[in-house]
C-alpha cells in the first residue's frame, strides 16, 4: 500500500519540479514572443500537481485512520 502512496507523491512532485520550470521558461519565451500560454500552462500544471498531492495524502491519512481503529476494535 505504502509503495503506491509513494509513486503518487513522486509523481506530484515531479509535476511541480515540471511546472516551475515551464513557468520559469515562459519568461523567456514570452518575452520573444509576446504571449503567456507558457506562463499559464505552467502555473496550471503547479497547481494540478498541488492538488494531486494533497488528495492523496488526505486519502492516505483515512486509510491509515480505519485501519488503527479497526485494530483497536478486533484486539478488545
Amino acid at each position: 500500500m505504502h509503495e503506491k502512496s509513494l509513486k503518487v507523491i513522486k509523481g506530484s512532485i515531479c509535476g511541480v519540479c515540471l511546472g516551475v520550470l515551464i513557468f520559469v521558461a515562459s519568461f523567456f519565451v514570452s518575452a520573444a514572443s509576446g504571449g503567456y500560454f507558457y506562463t499559464a500552462t505552467g502555473i496550471g500544471v503547479v497547481i494540478a500537481s498541488l492538488i494531486t498531492l494533497i488528495f492523496s495524502m488526505s486519502i492516505m491519512l483515512m486509510e491509515e485512520v480505519t485501519t488503527k481503529d479497526n485494530k483497536s476494535i478486533k484486539t478488545t
